[in-house]
């Protein structure tokens, strides 16, 4: 009964900003859920950052491109193992013409180091939004870049000087990413509704979840 509420309340929302923008012939996406959880080893103290990246011809209408969450601290889960819970909202619309560009969520993690350094990258990793409408669950593995010289990795262990990304958004784009050194790192739990509007009128076939 709360799932239905919140996708009729979605699809109300969807269609009252559809009516409002139909001379411009555009379809809308609309996401919201949450940042649910993450597990990392040996990491305790962890918050995350997420931004939506999208391609030129679409436009964040309603809601939030970015966010932080707050600090919190590793927990035994009875069927999850050790995560790290976070339950950070995230609610979003956004409109286009076509689906090249189609949105991701692009996540950044970080935490305390092995040696208790403050604000250390520990993983980034992405996800492209569901293109079916509905309640969707998605995990994103996570990965951080690493040094090419063992002299570096050492330097950067005691120094915290942990290679970072300029843009995190880089994770989700193809070009520059073929010359970096990543390890895996960890893993985010996204749980996410999806409402679309408007794709049919433009000739897109929308399949059902």
């Amino acid at each position: 009964a709360e799932n239905l509420k919140s996708s009729t309340a979605a699809n109300f929302r969807c269609k009252a900003l559809l009516m409002a923008d139909a001379a411009d012939a555009r379809f809308l996406v609309m996401a919201s859920g949450q940042i649910e959880s993450a597990r990392f080893e040996a990491a305790e103290n962890l918050y995350c950052r997420y931004q939506i990246h999208h391609g030129p011809d679409w436009e964040v209408i309603n809601g939030l491109e970015q966010g932080i969450s707050q600090m919190s601290t590793s927990r035994s889960m009875p069927s999850e193992g050790t995560v790290v819970v976070w339950n950070f909202p995230v609610d979003v619309t956004m409109k286009s013409t076509n689906v090249y560009g189609w949105p991701q969520i692009v996540i950044t993690v970080y935490g305390d180091a092995a040696l208790g350094q403050a604000d250390q990258i520990q993983g980034y990793g992405s996800v492209h939004l569901p293109v079916t409408p509905g309640r969707h669950t998605l995990y994103v593995r996570t990965f951080r870049p690493i040094t090419s010289k063992w002299v570096d990795h050492i330097m950067s262990f005691f120094h915290a000087l942990r290679p970072e990304y300029k843009d995190p958004r880089l994770v989700a784009k193809g070009e520059g990413r073929e010359v970096t050194r990543v390890q895996s790192s960890g893993v985010v739990k996204v749980v996410v509704n999806i409402a679309l509007q408007g794709m049919a009128e433009l000739g897109y076939h929308v399949p059902s979840h």
